[in-house]
């Protein structure tokens, strides 16, 4: 069998990928502030910023596969504090790169659809980025490191959304659930648009790159852009909440508390001509991850026995 070693495991994408692929692979998760357990997988703590620490653990495991999702976030911090940030995405990626090609290890390393500046209506792979904020500056800076380091890999760029390990932690979707079933509002920009994807499809997705061996840069999203707004009431229709409680609100920088892209959406069609793996449009997706919710998915994710 196999070994993957996932980095982040605390956060949504690391636990997801990690529980998933424990069925398939001999798994360990790292994390790093947080310690975490997922069923049937190893857990070890991992300090992104330092080096020795990052090959101790890499030639311990000697994976086959390295799914690295792990980041500096929220986009606060790295704003906050620019120097962590290229630590962590920049110099940590380095090391780790290193390690994996040493061990023989393919890459599969997690970027994200901001390191565009917004400004076109959809980024296929061929577009040049243009960061607007410290994250994206130095999420890019790892893009960088990635290709230049002769470690085989595939860069993905993605936007996310699905079931956190931790329950005092929220994704976006999370937030709109949590804040509408107190019977509160949420506010939302009708002027800014994404297009995410359910975290379990894109754990999918990655094990489907790993096992055709696909490489380079590739956008894994959702298939169906819409707004920031048209989301969130998607969410309240598909999940029984009331959707006059999403308010619409104009963007800006305040909304994420960091300068942001007013586009984000991603062309997949170069990924959809890869991958037997379908990418779901917004609804279909929501209905998933009710349906995972339903289905006990969170439980089992979360090792909790009723």
């Amino acid at each position: 069998m196999d070994r993957l070693l996932v980095t982040g495991g605390s956060g949504l994408l690391g636990s997801n990928v990690a529980y998933l692929g424990s069925d398939r692979f001999a798994t360990q998760l790292t994390y790093n502030s947080h310690s975490v357990s997922v069923p049937e997988c190893a857990s070890v703590r991992m300090d992104l910023t330092n080096g020795m620490d990052i090959r101790r653990t890499v030639e311990a495991f000697r994976p086959h596969l390295i799914i690295h999702t792990a980041a500096l976030l929220p986009a606060q911090l790295c704003e906050e504090n620019p120097a962590l940030a290229r630590a962590i995405h920049i110099d940590g990626v380095r090391d780790l790169c290193d390690a994996a090609r040493d061990v023989g290890a393919k890459l599969i390393h997690i970027s994200t659809d901001w390191v565009f500046d917004g400004t076109k209506e959809l980024y296929g792979e061929q577009d040049t980025p243009n960061p607007i904020n410290e994250y994206a500056r130095s999420k890019l800076g790892s893009e960088r490191v990635v290709q230049a380091s002769g470690v085989d890999h595939c860069i993905i760029r993605t936007s996310l959304y699905g079931w956190n390990l931790r329950p005092n932690k929220f994704c976006y979707a999370e937030m709109v659930l949590e804040t509408l079933g107190r019977g509160e509002a949420f506010f939302a920009p009708d002027d800014q648009h994404f297009a995410p994807i359910l975290v379990t499809v894109l754990a999918e997705a990655m094990f489907e790159i790993y096992a055709r061996g696909i490489a380079g840069v590739l956008h894994v999203t959702g298939s169906e852009t819409c707004s920031r707004h048209e989301f969130c009431r998607t969410v309240a229709g598909v999940f029984g909440l009331d959707s006059d409680l999403v308010r619409s609100i104009p963007f800006s920088a305040q909304y994420f508390g960091v300068n942001a892209p007013r586009h984000q959406s991603l062309d997949v069609t170069r990924a959809k001509s890869r991958l037997t793996t379908r990418l779901p449009g917004i609804r279909e997706g929501l209905l998933e991850m009710k349906r995972l919710r339903e289905s006990g998915y969170v439980e089992r994710l979360r090792g909790e026995r009723h």
